[in-house]
């Protein structure tokens, strides 16, 4: 439920910013700011009032409480959690200076976006019977944010992507209600179809290297996790067990491609989170390897 949440936070402040920044850009930095402002408060209460009226009333209340399920999933919530916080912050960086704060202004406040709102939603599972406050899941959001916050100060610029990517498993066939009982419900609920990306740029670190958006690489991802932890028989006696992935690939950083059109640089901004398909090289925990043409 932690990465759902993650995503749809990520989700909600993302259309704000891609339906604010590039539209009304004659707007003055004084009503930008108002406009700015008012959205993410708005739409920080109506999230959490929104989660609470839609899930956490159909679950028992209890006193705070912690929990450690820092080896489920083969840590692909965590994953999840690093990229939800970095997503909600670097587009928070770039609506805080769409809105006129300067660069520092805007890491520090723009960037603390998606840690702020997560850690909130964490404080309600520690209250939640059927849950309870994770500390890693708050040190994967401050990894995110971090990572968002970090290049902002050092490089005033992201050179470091982190991205998603999809390709769907059979495993939901299992467990439909854990898993996704589509194609669209496994987008966020089916861990083994998700694959999280660290997509550098090669020009940020060689003016030789060519084109300017071109980007190497490294994901991480798992399979055969049909429990939180641990193998999984089915009914006919077959034992899944899981495994981690690791990738190498190349990838493409759409907000560098340059463009005079501002409706195609918004479909870039909008489209940059995704990981390009592209011929990646798989190496799975284990020993086994394989090269993949196209890899989703």
């Amino acid at each position: 439920m932690n990465h759902i949440k993650s995503v749809l936070i990520f989700l909600l402040f993302f259309v704000f910013f891609a339906s604010n920044s590039q539209t009304i850009d004659s707007i003055n930095y004084s009503k930008r700011k108002t406009i700015l402002w008012t959205t993410t408060s708005t739409m920080y209460v109506g999230t959490l009032v929104a989660l609470n009226q839609l899930w956490y009333q159909d679950y028992d209340r209890s006193s705070f409480k912690t929990i450690d399920d820092s080896k489920q999933w083969k840590g692909m919530d965590k994953a999840g959690h690093t990229f939800s916080s970095y997503i909600s912050g670097k587009y928070g960086i770039q609506a805080f200076k769409w809105a006129g704060y300067s660069s520092k202004q805007s890491a520090l406040i723009g960037g603390m976006i998606g840690f702020t709102f997560l850690t909130t939603i964490e404080i309600f599972d520690g209250f939640s019977k059927e849950w309870g406050f994770s500390s890693t899941d708050i040190a994967a959001n401050a990894l995110g944010t971090s990572i968002a916050i970090g290049q902002e100060l050092l490089f005033q610029e992201q050179i470091l992507l982190l991205k998603f990517s999809y390709s769907p498993s059979n495993y939901r066939e299992y467990r439909p209600d854990l898993l996704g009982e589509n194609n669209v419900q496994a987008i966020i609920k089916d861990y083994n179809a998700q694959t999280y990306w660290a997509s550098l740029n090669l020009n940020s670190i060689s003016n030789s290297i060519k084109p300017k958006w071109l980007n190497l690489a490294f994901g991480y991802g798992a399979n055969g996790m049909v429990n939180a932890r641990g193998d999984y028989i089915t009914e006919s006696g077959e034992r899944i067990s899981p495994y981690s992935q690791y990738f190498i690939s190349l990838d493409f950083d759409l907000e560098r491609i340059p463009t005079k059109k501002k409706w195609l640089r918004t479909t870039l901004a909008c489209l940059n989170f995704i990981k390009i398909p592209l011929p990646t090289i798989e190496f799975r925990e284990g020993g086994f390897s394989k090269i993949h043409l196209a890899y989703f």
